[in-house]
């Protein structure tokens, strides 16, 4: 599990997958997601995050105990190598390890070999998710 000893290594997996994010964004908002109980798990080598993935436990009246999964991503020089599929497999035993309920994320629409990821997992495609930057609304 990454730390906030690990925010370097892990920034620039994030921002392949977070791009309207600048570094120094992330390193503003790395400690305060941790501190929310956002938690990453991570495969790499000392200096660099190959794939990464992103979660946080939350309880809701629909699910219980929920694992909830904010972020999975690949550097693009370490895709196809079974690193994202590794840790989601990974991310499901901590779910039962930790008496979860439910396991969700949400995924873009485009998203398509994110969806058969998540296929091949095993879940299912139980909803639609609504938002808008609330200075829109």
């Amino acid at each position: 599990m990454a730390s906030e000893n690990d925010i370097e290594k892990i920034i620039p997996a994030f921002r392949e997958l977070r791009p309207h994010r600048s570094a120094e964004a992330f390193r503003e908002l790395f400690p305060i997601l941790f501190k929310e109980g956002y938690q990453v798990a991570y495969i790499g080598d000392d200096e660099i995050a190959y794939s990464v993935i992103g979660f946080r436990m939350l309880t809701f009246l629909f699910s219980g105990k929920t694992l909830y999964v904010d972020d999975l991503t690949t550097l693009s020089d370490h895709k196809k190598k079974g690193y994202a599929g590794k840790l989601f497999e990974w991310t499901k035993q901590y779910a039962k390890a930790n008496s979860c309920e439910h396991f969700s994320l949400d995924s873009g629409l485009l998203r398509r070999d994110a969806h058969r990821l998540y296929l091949n997992q095993g879940l299912f495609i139980e909803s639609l998710h609504f938002g808008r930057k609330v200075d829109e609304l």
